[in-house]
């Protein structure tokens, strides 16, 4: 996958620290500094390196900095399987493999951003640039990965002491309803979709049972709060009158375009309540949309070689604006 030089798409969520399930009743909990301090330890070493997808992925950490307000780590993975890249000469049109050696990969980086200080609820704010293979489900395996491998708490219990450890979770940021998604930018369209079971199968085999009805109704436009709550609530009387279909295969789909290009899907919950109701907290759910950070008079390229201070500051100036609503 080829990365832009000039932009960065940057997946926003939440990220806690805690004991594991299995933990001694009343022990002091495991905090972000415990997987920061971690890192910091095995920034420079082989086993701060960890290898999976049968041994063809190598992700680490390194380095990790900071400020008062926000630690920043950068991210790095290798992938093993990916073909040889091909250039092309667009002043000759001729083209060329780069020659990957099969004990290669192509090796991508990431900066990621960690706010020191937790929410009410114990969770720190967390930006991560999006490149191939870094994502909130890599980064949550490589963190609990990190934590597993680190010495054990010890606590009391009866006087005699119990080791635990601790685990991470990684949560998407809600940085708007669906509401304000739908009325700050374009709605595509509304996808209903729903599964028939069938009895006797479809075909004379008898192997098919289920079928599938889908409807969507284009749109293409940007719609007020009034034009928002309109078309959800027709979409989901639409989906509720298909009688013949069974009611836990409902499904309403928007499709969003953002006014900075980004296309995505959200589903939106039928219910079997009361539709006004139905309507009102199906807008009010959370809108997870990706943010974008550009501006960058240095090209961006798919390794850095060092922490790129441009993009945390970057990075930084969205997450302030992220939490200031």
């Amino acid at each position: 996958m080829a990365l832009p030089t000039d932009y960065r798409w940057i997946s926003v969520g939440k990220i806690k620290i805690q004991n594991r399930q299995n933990s001694p009743v009343g022990a002091p909990q495991h905090e972000l500094i415990d997987l920061i301090a971690r890192l910091e330890a095995l920034q420079d070493s082989q086993e701060g390196k960890r290898a999976y997808q049968k041994e063809t992925r190598l992700m680490w950490c390194n380095p990790v900095v900071e400020n008062a307000e926000y630690y920043g780590l950068m991210m790095q993975v290798g992938d093993r399987d990916v073909a040889d890249m091909a250039w092309i000469d667009f002043d000759t049109d001729e083209t060329r493999n780069s020659g990957k050696k099969d004990t290669e990969g192509a090796h991508y980086c990431a900066h990621v951003l960690v706010k020191r200080q937790a929410d009410a609820l114990g969770r720190h704010l967390l930006l991560a640039e999006k490149v191939p293979g870094i994502n909130f489900t890599s980064l949550k395996a490589h963190f609990n990965w990190i934590l597993n491998g680190a010495t054990p708490k010890i606590f009391k219990v009866e006087d005699e002491d119990k080791s635990y450890k601790g685990k991470c979770e990684i949560d998407g940021f809600q940085s708007k309803t669906l509401q304000q998604a739908m009325t700050t930018g374009t709605i595509l369209d509304l996808q209903l979709i729903g599964h028939e079971a069938q009895e006797q199968g479809q075909d004379e085999a008898d192997l098919i049972r289920e079928t599938s009805r889908r409807l969507t109704l284009d749109v293409r436009r940007e719609v007020d709060a009034d034009g928002a709550r309109r078309l959800i609530k027709l979409g989901i009387d639409k989906v509720r009158g298909w009688e013949d279909v069974e009611d836990d295969s409902k499904e309403l789909l928007v499709r969003l375009k953002s006014n900075e290009g980004q296309i995505k899907t959200v589903e939106v919950p039928v219910g079997d309540g009361d539709l006004e109701d139905d309507t009102n907290e199906a807008l009010e759910n959370a809108f997870m949309l990706n943010e974008k950070v550009a501006g960058f008079e240095e090209p961006l390229t798919q390794y850095y070689g060092e922490v790129r201070q441009d993009m945390l500051d970057k990075l930084i100036e969205k997450a302030v604006e992220l939490e200031a609503g």
